[in-house]
């Protein structure tokens, strides 16, 4: 124990443990604690026990032991004895939770049976699996850990409902995060690995260990809780995962010259017979959950519900289509959604806000407030169970242990996407007035009702997280020993008899798949599928056909799917379903089977299909015909719901060929063409032309344009423009000489047009920047005079910029000499976008750096944060000179950081700080509708105080998350991308390059990408901004709203 917890446990404790604080050890001995502790609570001195001081009374004995505690004690933690961090025993731990009406919770196993629980799989006889997970946050407090991880089998043995018998199943595992039964073992997540272990010889206790898979990443900043977690059975009967934050390299154990998988920012599934494997959609942190309809939710810290739009093998097999994120966020609210927290605010959560409010501490102090709203969002679950009321059935749940409670929401449906909105007014499905009360993880479990999984710790948040000296005065171990496990029942409910589906015959299993509760559904799919027994093809043809429940049709094509017996028949009578979302998972089905003709008809026929979450899945399916019929239900498709972006998406996912005849389609549509979605749909369409660049394709764009009368020029030129503008130089080369004259004319014609416009100044600034953007597509030699005009100190910003965005795109070497010509011109915003320009082909690289040398540039012109990604390029050659050009200049910012402390007696002016922010901040930071939201979230930044926020402006090195790193991107064409990535699919990125610039590169053109272990927030911000400016803005940033 610690100071902060001795002092709480001489009011309240009777089972005290104590740690090594040198603080509390100088004062009071471990023997001494107990006693004071026990007699408080009227427990006499054991009669074993010597008394730590002979000739005291007790009464004297306590007195001056608890002042020894107080006089240590900071004042924050003295003030805890008004919310003292106790450990409830299990009975009464569930007295201090309250439910919603109409429910009880009923402790099912608790200490000694299970300690530390973080997941737990139920296999088909009802035995529980638990994780335990001791190593959590020990490594981050410097505790010593004498212990490692764990998975239990815990068995109720008489049948009441509570496990009564608790077996180590597989000991020593090193940081287990989840599990999941298959063919009476389970698959254990502890990363790097995938484990299977099995009981072979049926004593109870796993012999056999293997490793499966092997390379997922560990993020240690995290306490080691960002790991893969959340093993789920999925109806496409493959176990899917979550990977956090962390991501790795992934491998087949024993296969180490094989390729690795990169699963960054992705999810994971695999086939436990085969052991095929495959990165999937979905990026969350802890929690993975599907409905009843195969729908992914994922969750992570601060944002409680994610839906996954879409399985990224979709966009894979495009590499042409510029995929949007695969998951987007679903609360009503969001992370702002108000919680009805009930157990008091620990004292050090109100320390932590209070020294982020004052600037004492890094972090964001969250409006000023330490609850109320989601910080440790984890578990995300769809009760699918049988033994609540209808309407609870399809709710979502999700664990908030930090605040002691597990929340609740009602999925609604919005276009194709949901909206989860809180479902209990003014408070919270399940909240506890015990602050160890730490629910981690929901199941939905065998007797129809859903399960908590409470790791019961003391510190539930990485211990990173908390100041060094108030971590000093917490146990970021306590309550190891320790783990509850609850199930939440409906009032009146009878206790269910333990199932035992592992008993169960072929036939029995068929039928178990029609079950309202969804946990015997899916065990039944997996049991099914482990057994590979052809007897029940036959019962479950019958079942899609003849059943009376929805998701018993819709959950056997899978079961015929994973015994390779879907046969045209089946998936035809699926397809004409009755229920609109068996006829989704019928398209998605049916593509095992697109070479069968009568499918293919019935496909390109559902384009009228009343249901949009069917058509847009006909979207995707289509891609997979290759039918001649495929290209005109796509083009229906585009007409009919071309206007949602998720629709427009599938299509062209699609769409890796044969986009040129849909495109004709759509452009003979007269109607369409000339609505403004039509216009931005054809552009889409001629820019996947132009990055496919196919001869036929190519030719068939053209004829379009050859069938548009003069009148919509203004449309031709824009469809040409969109076929060039986002291809390599040498790639346009190649579209030009397949595309023939039409499009060399009209190519002609625009850069005559956009001559014209560039250079005159009568023009408004935005139509010159758009005509200056269009030069890009010409040669450079033959505008050189005219670039050099357009960066003329007397163009406005606006022109210089826009040229300079044009001339980064030719690969000219001449480029490079023209800017360095302009260069003592340039005004230091320039001067950045120029540089990101020099720095961007190799070549001018070599001729930047040369004028560096030479002085003609000055070493101080470079930005510092440039100089250091310079350091790290690619090139060893490069790097090699920048060291030596560059060995001096790095500016020491301890020495920078002190200089500016005088910045903080001065008194600030707002109106000029917020002048300060625009020219400075905005370009990756918004605050009070100003600037662009990139960098670090500034809402808050009011709640900041100015020293620490002086610190992070002129040291944005010192505490980096890893979304605000920068990266190196190197593309075939001999491009170095260097920026933030801001956004990542499955088969393309989008970085924010330091000049504020965006540039979106797709993974086919990627020849490497690293991070550079530094912020995307430059040092140096002091050569621009003064002392007196930087009051300024501190006073602006403090107020700004």
């Amino acid at each position: 124990m610690n100071v902060c917890s001795a002092q709480k446990s001489l009011v309240q404790h009777t089972n005290v443990r104590i740690s090594k604080s040198e603080d509390l050890k100088s004062r009071m001995t471990r023997t001494h604690l107990k006693i004071v502790a026990k007699a408080l609570r009227g427990v006499p001195y054991p009669a074993n026990t010597r008394k730590p001081h002979r000739g005291r009374s007790l009464q004297t004995t306590l007195r001056m032991s608890c002042i020894s505690v107080l006089l240590a004690t900071p004042a924050w933690c003295q003030q805890s004895a008004q919310a003292p961090l106790l450990l409830r025993e299990s009975g009464e731990a569930v007295k201090s939770i309250q439910m919603r009406a109409g429910f009880q919770v009923e402790l099912v196993a608790a200490e000694p049976l299970v300690r530390d629980p973080i997941a737990i799989s139920f296999d088909e006889n009802g035995r529980m699996f638990v994780v335990e997970f001791p190593e959590y946050n020990y490594r981050h407090a410097n505790w010593e850990l004498n212990d490692h991880g764990r998975v239990r089998v815990l068995d109720d043995t008489d049948g009441d409902g509570k496990y009564d018998q608790s077996t180590i199943y597989v000991d020593r595992v090193a940081s287990p995060t989840g599990v999941i039964c298959y063919d009476s073992g389970i698959f254990v997540a502890a990363a790097p690995d995938v484990l299977y272990c099995k009981d072979t010889t049926g004593d109870g206790v796993a012999d056999m260990r293997k490793t499966i898979f092997t390379g997922f990443a560990i993020s240690e900043d995290r306490g080691g809780g960002a790991r893969l977690n959340s093993l789920r059975w999925g109806l496409d009967n493959r176990i899917h995962l979550c990977t956090s934050f962390s991501g790795g390299a992934v491998r087949r154990a024993g296969e180490e010259d094989s390729k690795p998988v990169n699963v960054r920012n992705r999810g994971f599934a695999f086939d436990p017979r085969t052991l095929e494997f495959e990165a999937t959609s979905g990026a969350g942190q802890h929690g993975l959950a599907m409905d009843d309809w195969g729908r992914f939710f994922l969750c992570n810290n601060s944002d409680p519900f994610r839906l996954l739009m879409y399985e990224s093998h979709y966009a894979v097999r495009n590499p042409h289509v510029v995929a949007p994120p695969s998951h987007v966020s679903i609360a009503a609210d969001g992370k702002f959604t108000k919680l009805f927290r009930i157990s008091q605010v620990e004292p050090w959560r109100i320390e932590r806000t209070r020294r982020r409010v004052e600037g004492l501490y890094r972090g964001s102090a969250e409006g000023g407030t330490p609850a109320g709203f989601f910080t440790s969002a984890s578990g995300v679950t769809v009760y699918r169970g049988d033994a609540w009321p209808a309407e609870y059935h399809g709710n979502i749940f999700i664990c908030q242990p930090s605040g002691n409670l597990v929340h609740r929401a009602r999925l609604e449906t919005n276009n194709l996407e949901l909206i989860a909105r809180r479902a209990d007014e003014d408070a919270e499905f399940v909240a506890s007035r015990d602050n160890r009360f730490r629910p981690i993880e929901l199941a939905n479990a065998p007797d129809g009702t859903m399960y908590i999984v409470d790791m019961c710790r003391e510190l539930i948040e990485t211990a990173l997280a908390l100041p060094p000296d108030v971590l000093k005065h917490l146990q970021p171990g306590g309550g190891t020993t320790q783990g509850r496990i609850y199930r939440i029942a409906a009032d009146g409910a009878q206790q269910r008899r333990s199932t035992r589906l592992g008993d169960a015959s072929t036939a029995q299993l068929v039928g178990l798949l029609e079950h309202r509760n969804g946990w015997h559904r899916d065990t039944a799919s997996r049991l099914l599928y482990q057994l590979q027994d052809r007897a029940a093809v036959e019962p479950l043809r019958k079942l899609v056909v003849k059943s009376e429940s929805t998701v018993g049709r819709m959950t056997a094509l899978y079961a015929l799917a994973g015994l390779e017996a879907l046969d045209a028949e089946t998936i035809l009578t699926a397809l004409d379903d009755a229920s609109e979302n068996v006829r989704v998972h019928a398209v998605r089905l049916a593509e095992q089977l697109v070479r069968t003709a009568t499918i293919q008809q019935e496909l390109v026929s559902m384009t009228d299909d009343p249901s949009l979450l069917v058509r847009y899945q006909l979207a995707f399916s289509l891609g997979e015909l290759d039918s001649p019929d495929r290209s005109s239900a796509l083009s229906k498709l585009l007409l009919g719901d071309g206007a949602g972006s998720w629709m427009r998406f599938a299509v062209l996912s699609s769409l890796k060929e044969r986009s040129g005849v849909v495109f004709q389609t759509l452009v003979d549509d007269a109607p369409f063409r000339k609505q403004s979605n039509g216009r931005a749909l054809l552009m889409l369409l001629a820019g996947q032309i132009g990055a496919a660049n196919q001869r036929e394709e190519i030719i068939a764009f053209v004829h379009c344009l050859d069938g548009l009368s003069t009148s919509e020029d203004v449309l031709s030129h824009s469809l040409v423009i969109a076929l060039l503008e986002h291809q390599s130089r040498a790639k346009r080369g190649r579209i030009l000489a397949n595309a023939g004259s039409t499009v060399n004319q009209l190519l002609a014609e625009l850069l005559s047009v956009a001559r014209a416009k560039s250079s005159d100044e009568h023009l408004a600034s935005d139509r010159r920047a758009e005509a200056i953007g269009t030069l890009r597509l010409g040669v450079f030699v033959d505008d050189r005079r005219l670039f050099a005009e357009l960066l003329d100190i007397r163009q406005p910003l606006a022109i210089q910029t826009a040229a300079l965005e044009s001339l980064a795109d030719f690969d000219d070497v001449a480029v490079a000499e023209l800017l360095l010509g302009v260069w003592p011109r340039l005004s230091p915003q320039l001067r950045a976008q120029a540089t990101e320009a020099l720095l961007s082909r190799n070549t001018w690289l070599a001729v930047f750096l040369d004028a560096i040398e030479t002085k003609k540039v000055a070493r101080g012109d470079v930005d510092p944060a440039r100089v250091s990604l310079l350091k790290k390029h690619p090139d060893k050659q490069v790097r090699e000179r920048v060291e030596q050009l560059f060995q001096a200049s790095p500016s020491r910012r301890a020495d920078v950081i002190q200089d500016y402390q005088q910045a903080l007696q001065l008194t600030g002016d707002p109106a000029r700080g917020k002048q300060v922010f625009k020219e400075a901040c905005s370009a990756c930071h918004k605050l009070a509708g100003v600037g662009t939201a990139v960098g670090a979230e500034l809402t808050a930044i009011r709640d900041r105080g100015p020293s620490v926020l002086l610190l992070n402006i002129l040291d944005p090195n010192r505490e980096v998350k890893p979304k605000f790193l920068s990266y190196v991107s190197q593309t075939d064409d001999g491009r170095v991308l260097t920026g933030m990535i801001i956004a990542e699919s499955a088969n393309g990125l989008t970085l924010r390059r330091p000049d504020g610039s965006e540039v979106t590169v797709q993974r086919t053109e990627i020849d490497e990408l690293r991070s550079t272990g530094l912020s995307f927030m430059p040092e140096g911000l002091e050569k621009s901004v003064d002392h007196q400016a930087m009051a300024d803005l501190l006073e602006y940033l403090r107020i700004a709203r």
